[in-house]
Order: structure tokens, then sequence, then C-alpha cells
């Protein structure tokens, strides 16, 4: 197809090469060789009159063109991706789609392993890949890379659709035979050592941490660690503390020797929150894949002791 005298097939691999910039990485992602992606910058670099891509010692970036041009491109692909191209049905049975997902740790444990299982059993040859949540995982929604973002309330994408799953509350983890073991007050909380969960190299803070620094509380992070399922762990052995979800809680205080306490001072709402990009509202495969997390959180509610689900932000 042309526009304008363009053939949108090169706009593929300029999408690629200004996320990339490299040449090699960009055919290896589109499955071209090399000349093939160097002739279509050429073309590209000829219609728009402007490099688009300059190498700055060894490495190739993109010109003040370039980026101007990488969003509306990646707007423009999508539209043809969700609305045009996209299939009208979906069925499971037969489906060999794979679904790209991304969501913490956290709800992997308590909810996306559970329906990966069930759709092993209703989808045979649906695959999926799941991503950690974090910047990255959020720059890969906004581009229509992801086919479902679950987060929460503090990391929502605007602009996008999105369903609240269920909602959760935070505890309190200790070692059950350390200092906390018979319970935690108020003062003993604020005077503790903590394990603090952290995500990705810039060090993204939970929800629950942002909402203890709104209120001034500076808990002390005697060790940070890059999951909430490496809470525990870090915790037996030590007096240090941890606040985790409690669903989560409740599910690894099986494999560790762990004591859950109430939250002595006011917690986080916690709302876990599915979200898809607003160009795959009409996707039958994405409203099939949120009604399998809706099944679940029903199927899992009294187990895990979710709050409450199932309604818009």
């Amino acid at each position: 197809m042309r526009l304008e005298g363009l053939d949108l097939n090169l706009l593929v691999a300029l999408e690629v090469l200004l996320d990339t910039q490299s040449v090699t990485t960009t055919a290896q992602r589109l499955n071209l060789s090399q000349p093939a992606v160097s002739a279509a910058l050429n073309r590209l670099r000829d219609y728009f009159d402007d490099e688009l891509l300059i190498y700055v010692g060894r490495k190739m970036v993109p010109t003040s063109k370039g980026e101007e041009l990488s969003p509306a491109v990646t707007e423009l692909l999508n539209v043809a991706r969700f609305r045009i191209v996209q299939s009208e049905t979906f069925d499971p049975a037969t489906s060999r789609r794979r679904f790209k997902l991304v969501g913490s740790d956290y709800v992997f444990d308590v909810l996306l392993s559970h329906a990966i299982a069930k759709a092993a059993q209703v989808a045979p040859d649906v695959t999926f890949d799941v991503g950690q949540t974090g910047p990255l995982g959020t720059q890969l929604f906004e581009k229509g890379d992801i086919d479902l973002l679950v987060t929460v309330n503090n990391y929502i994408v605007d602009d996008h659709p999105n369903l609240v799953l269920f909602r959760d509350v935070d505890v309190v983890i200790a070692w059950k035979e350390g200092k906390f073991a018979a319970g935690v007050s108020k003062q003993d909380f604020l005077d503790a050592d903590f394990v603090k969960p952290v995500f990705g190299e810039e060090g993204r803070p939970t929800v629950s941490e942002l909402h203890f620094r709104s209120r001034g509380l500076g808990l002390r992070a005697a060790v940070n660690v890059a999951s909430f399922s490496a809470l525990p762990p870090a915790v037996v052995g030590t007096n240090r503390i941890a606040v985790m979800h409690r669903a989560h809680a409740r599910l690894l205080s099986k494999l560790y020797p762990i004591i859950i306490h109430p939250l002595p001072v006011e917690g986080p709402d916690i709302a876990e929150i599915a979200q898809w990009h607003r160009l795959r509202s009409n996707d039958k495969g994405v409203q099939w894949l949120i009604e399998l997390l809706r099944e679940q959180v029903n199927e899992l509610e009294l187990q895990l002791g979710f709050v409450d689900k199932g309604y818009p932000l």
C-alpha cells in the first residue's frame, strides 16, 4: 500500500529503526537482511528529506525529525493493526495467538498463573509472554505492543480503558521466631528495619511506599529486593519486617515461616487494574482474556481474600 508515494511497509521498518536505533537489530527483528534494512532507510531518507537516524560515534541516534515522526508512525501503524487488520473473531479452542501481558510478580502469583493454567485447558494452542511492570512495560503498552497491562491505581496509563479486577489490603510480615512474632505496634512499625521491593534500574517504588511517603513516614530500608516474592525469605531469620499485599502474604506463608499481622497504620488503596490499549477495545481476544481473569478472581476470592472486584476505576 502506498500513501502519497510512500510504501507503508517502509513505515514498519522506520518504527523498528527508531525503536532499536540499530540496522542490525532491526534486520533481526523483521527477519530481513541488513542490506534490505539499509536500503529501506535510504528510501525513507529520500522521502522525508532528512537523515532520520545519524551516527554519533558508534551509536545511531534519531534526528529531531526522526523523534518527531516516531509517535506518529506508531499511531498510524497501530490504527492499521488494530482497527483494519484485526480479526473480528476469536475462538480460544482453535486460536494460536500469543498474548503479551505485563504484571508484577504479585499479580502473577495470585492471579495470572491461575488464569494461564485455565487457558491451557480451554485454549491449548494459545501462548503467553509475561513481562514485569515498570517504565519499559508502560512504554511498550503505549506503543501497542502489549495486549494487557495489569497495574495499580498509581501507575495506570491515561487515556486507555481499564477495569478493576480486585482490591487488596496491606499487612505486615515477620519471621515466626523473631522479635515481632507476637505482633507489631505502631511504634514498632515506625522504628523497624524494613525489607522493601523496588523495581527497575530507577528503583520504582510500590504503591504502598508512595502512600507512606505521602504521609511523612520515612520507613527505614535495611534491604531492597527486586520483587514482592523476595520479601518473605528476606525477613526469615531476622528481626526485619516487610509490608505485603494480604493475598500474596497468605499464599507465600505456605512456603516460608512467616507470621502475618495487621498493618498498624493507615494503608493505601490497592486496586489491581487491567488496562488495554484504546485501539484494542474491539479485540475479541483481549475481551476473552479479561473475562478469563475475572472468572479466576471469582474462583480465588475466598481463598486469597480479595476485597472487591469488577468495576471501572
